[in-house]
């Protein structure tokens, strides 16, 4: 029979709960005292007293003491059935060891979740599983991928197999592909490709709870950018196609926003297309941000990184005199809509990559000191600090007018980065 608490039982794990969900650093230890006191005082504490507080210590991510309260529930479960860990005490632990920088988290994860999978008084369910994913997304090392994949293959296989707690959810999904983006695995943006694939048939065949999202198709555009193939940025505006076709059938998959086509700028950036091919590319991505701005679809609206990324791969152009001029025109007309622009102003990023495509894109003359002179006269009276990289590159557009304008102080800022050694390579 379950015991009812009192009152001041009751009491005490509110004030638990709000010191846990506080945004105070100690609000997980503060938690702890209440717990402690009421063991000194003969409370009666059960599972939830102990959650609270390894709850509190996830949010922090603080595994250690997470996982010392654990262990302190699994030991005295043997007398207080009541203390008994939950699913929800496991999984808690696992998201402490996401949140830490635990060397070995993602070790101390599986260990926990294959304890779970022996135990006959509680049963994996999808947090668990989600918990493990995300762990191993966040701390993985170069096999994370296909780990995370193990995971999400294994949540289907129980699944399948009728386990009703353990589905594969969109966020599982998600931060598979994530891991899949962040990877440097040979074949990671092909297998996350072929898995929003498999999404979407799914979604097809009756399963309505798993659609691949905006996020889903971001990680896989992100993960064809970092891959760096010859089809790379084919297979990106392919996928930036299907979200706008998303959006205009009003389906519920993935649907475009600056995110994605970043990273179709990115992509476009990072690949071996000709010059003009990049700015051509990159013009019309803009032009179909612009567009779907007007239209009302507000999520497209370029940023800065936008910008930026477009400044950056123009600057890297290749090619005839002809490319050259036709990126140097996309850069400087990119910049100029930054800084007539209300809603943004150029950041370091974006006069560190203009810099760029000074120094690379025009003859070293008069000309190119002047674009360079007005350039920094625009970051200087912006009232920003500026960046090393941006004096650094300044100097490196126009060494005359870095001369003329920049600061005995900024000189010796960009003399002592140049100067710095570097790290020694074992």
């Amino acid at each position: 029979e379950k015991k009812q608490l009192s009152i001041s039982e009751i009491t005490f794990h509110v004030m638990m709960n709000v010191y846990g969900k506080s945004r105070h650093a100690n609000g997980a230890s503060r938690a702890e005292k209440l717990l402690r006191s009421m063991q000194a005082d003969g409370l009666s504490l059960n599972a939830t007293s102990y959650n609270i507080c390894i709850d509190a210590y996830a949010r922090r991510g603080d595994s250690e003491k997470a996982k010392k309260l654990l262990d302190e529930m699994v030991e005295i479960s043997e007398v207080h059935v009541e203390c008994r860990p939950t699913i929800h005490s496991f999984a808690a632990v696992v998201n402490a060891l996401a949140k830490s920088e635990a060397e070995d988290s993602v070790e101390q994860a599986q260990m926990i979740v294959r304890n779970v999978e022996e135990l006959d008084y509680v049963s994996p369910n999808s947090v668990l599983y989600n918990s493990l994913i995300d762990c191993i997304t966040k701390n993985g090392g170069i096999n994370a991928s296909s780990q995370a994949e193990d995971v999400l293959a294994k949540m289907r296989q129980m699944h399948n197999e009728g386990h009703s707690d353990v589905r594969p959810t969109p966020y599982a999904y998600s931060m598979v592909l994530t891991c899949c983006a962040r990877s440097q695995d040979v074949g990671a943006a092909e297998r996350a490709d072929s898995i929003l694939m498999n999404m979407e048939q799914m979604y097809e065949a009756g399963h309505s709870d798993v659609i691949a999202n905006d996020r889903c198709y971001s990680a896989v555009i992100t993960a064809w950018a970092r891959n760096g193939s010859v089809n790379a940025v084919q297979r990106s505006l392919e996928l930036l196609d299907r979200m706008e076709h998303n959006l205009n059938e009003d389906k519920p998959h993935g649907r475009p926003n600056a995110h994605c086509y970043n990273a179709c700028i990115h992509a476009i950036a990072k690949s071996s297309l000709s010059g003009s091919q990049k700015t051509q590319k990159c013009q019309e991505i803009l032009e179909r941000m612009v567009d779907q701005k007007e239209k009302g679809f507000h999520e497209s609206t370029p940023t800065l990184v936008t910008y930026s990324t477009i400044l950056n791969a123009c600057a890297y152009a290749n090619g005839d005199l002809n490319d050259k001029k036709e990126a140097f025109n996309l850069a400087k007309s990119c910049f100029r809509t930054l800084l007539e622009s209300d809603d943004m102003k150029p950041c370091p990023s974006c006069y560190t990559n203009f810099f760029l495509v000074i120094s690379r894109l025009l003859k070293p003359g008069e000309v190119r000191d002047m674009m360079a002179e007005a350039t920094y006269k625009e970051a200087y009276m912006s009232g920003e600090t500026i960046s090393i990289q941006v004096l650094k590159n300044f100097r490196n557009a126009s060494p005359v007018m870095a001369k003329k304008l920049l600061s005995d102080e900024d000189k010796s800022r960009v003399d002592l980065q140049r100067n710095k050694p570097r790290p020694m390579i074992a």
